[in-house]
């Protein structure tokens, strides 16, 4: 069973836990982290409204969305699984959202049950299949990228539907608290919850087991079958909040054009954190870090000029480099497991041949 960010190895002293904790992390994002910090520096050089604090409030909000797309992911990462559905769970949630007020809802209890319904849907629909029945988790999250989709599109008949007569919606999704952009400070508090739910809790340490090793979870007592629907249940939750954030911010729902390429671009910001495609190793630090990096290249280009699909064409490069680096972190983690390993698998052979 590997839990590489929750626990020590076997056998390893426990004085000095969080420093070590504190060294791991600081380890892992090493290379993301310094190369995020010259990319700040470059674009603070090139670009003079770069750190201006407006601009600085405007990538932090414009990186809302994508934070909470990457937390669903990566909690779906973390648990051994990958979610392509993750966008057009958005789009369908901007699509409920409205469909509720235009019947009368409240804008609060509107989402609040939006929100419900995403989790549901996640964890009943691609959690049922992936977690009980044993599919595919891409062959099922495709599907359901093209039922969510196309539902969204169903229920709404392709047309968008306003939200100017619901300001909460719109605070919610592009106003100020205090100076302070609201779908920040919403978007920190849920990360704050997600990692000490992660870091102090059981529920977090058997997403990590259930990732390392999903037949060694089962073995030591964990319900595989219910963390793997939950874990898609909170991937729906997640694309359910940017989904209500996004209608907010563009002031309309977006049955056809919203939140399309969202998955991936999420994935791309997890797998840059330093979540590991075959679970059991991540962090939240890792992928707010890698969400903040797209972010700052994205409005780094834009201000620079660069057309909008040679942004998406950096994006899908910074994929495949992450995908590098997760392969060399995963060699090098084996190689320090062995290296760990070999003098207790001595004592046990000579224990043995005693």
């Amino acid at each position: 069973m590997s839990i590489t960010s929750e626990a020590e190895p076997t056998g390893a002293p426990h004085r000095s836990a969080t420093p070590a904790k504190v060294l791991r992390v600081v380890r892992r994002n090493l290379g993301v982290g310094s190369t995020f910090l010259l990319l700040i520096v470059f674009f603070g050089i090139t670009e003079p409204t770069f750190l201006t604090p407006d601009n600085v409030a405007n990538v932090l909000r414009s990186s809302t969305i994508l934070l909470l797309a990457a937390l669903g992911m990566m909690v779906v990462m973390l648990g051994g699984g990958f979610d392509l559905s993750l966008g057009s769970m958005a789009a369908l949630a901007g699509v409920v959202l409205t469909s509720q007020l235009t019947m009368g809802i409240p804008p609060l209890p509107a989402a609040l049950v939006t929100l419900v319904i995403c989790f549901m849907l996640g964890a009943l629909i691609n959690g049922t299949l992936i977690g009980i029945l044993n599919f595919n988790f891409f062959v099922v999250t495709l599907a359901t990228l093209s039922i969510f989709r196309g539902a969204a599109q169903l229920f709404s008949d392709g047309l968008s539907v306003s939200t100017f007569e619901w300001p909460l919606i719109q605070q919610i999704g592009d106003g100020d608290v205090l100076g302070l952009p609201i779908p920040v400070l919403l978007t920190a508090v849920v990360y704050l919850v997600a990692f000490v739910l992660l870091r102090q809790f059981k529920a977090g340490r058997m997403l990590y087991a259930v990732g390392g090793n999903p037949e060694a979870a089962r073995l030591s007592g964990i319900n595989v079958t219910k963390v793997r629907m939950w874990m898609y249940g909170i991937s729906g939750l997640c694309a359910g909040m940017a989904g209500i954030i996004l209608t907010g911010r563009l002031t309309s729902s977006q049955p056809v054009t919203g939140a399309i390429g969202l998955e991936l671009t999420a994935a791309a910001a997890v797998l840059l954190g330093g979540t590991s495609f075959a679970g059991g190793s991540g962090s939240v630090v890792g992928t707010v870090i890698g969400c903040l990096y797209l972010g700052v290249l994205q409005n780094g280009l834009s201000l620079a000029g660069v057309p909008t699909f040679w942004q998406t064409v950096a994006t899908g490069v910074i994929l495949l480099i992450a995908l590098a680096f997760s392969r060399l972190r995963a060699k090098d983690q084996q190689q320090r497991v062995r290296l760990f390993d070999r003098p207790q698998s001595a004592r046990q052979g000579r224990k043995a041949a005693q």
